[in-house]
């Protein structure tokens, strides 16, 4: 299961194997879930061996959005910068009889000039913060028990100059 809370409280199954050997060009294919059909794709052996298939929305798996306040202010010395915190939480709730493996994604800020500070704090910490080489996405990977729900946060604390200007790209 992949869920990205930020972008959508659904959680998506998700198929992912190695590619086998051999010449595997870029091609249609239909999906089909318990006999069901769920989509078509296009398949391209080297991306969907990295990224998965994706085979439609679970119902079972619940996912909710808490999104606590935003904080902005100066401090430093006679106020001297400018800092915002942001925090986020998701809870991912199991409705499965069985246990899931599940794949959590959301997006960290990413300081890209040398005066701009970003300081990330994560509960649990998670399975990387460059998913699938993608600076800024970060990724929790676990194991959800059946019936059991999760929760996960993330609190990005961003200092710049005062008399500098935030460019936030999204």
């Amino acid at each position: 299961m992949r869920a990205t809370p930020a972008l959508d409280a659904s959680a998506y199954l998700i198929a992912s194997f190695a590619t086998p050997p051999g010449v595997w060009p870029a091609g249609p294919v239909n999906l089909y879930r318990d006999g069901a059909y769920v989509g078509s794709a296009r398949l391209d052996a080297a991306s969907a061996s990295r990224d998965g298939l994706a085979f439609g929305r679970d119902e079972l798996v619940g996912v909710r959005v808490e999104r606590p306040e935003q904080q902005q202010g100066t401090g430093g010395f006679i106020g001297s910068r400018n800092q915002r915190s942001d925090s986020r939480r998701y809870v991912i709730d199991n409705r499965h009889r069985d246990s899931i493996t599940l794949e959590v994604l959301d997006s960290a800020p990413v300081g890209e000039h040398d005066d701009v500070r970003v300081e990330s704090r994560y509960q649990p910490a998670p399975r990387t913060e460059a998913w699938n080489g993608q600076k800024g996405v970060v990724a929790w990977e676990q194991s959800l028990a059946g019936g059991a729900s999760q929760s996960f946060g993330a609190e990005h604390v961003i200092i710049w100059p005062k008399d500098a200007r935030l460019r936030e790209r999204r």
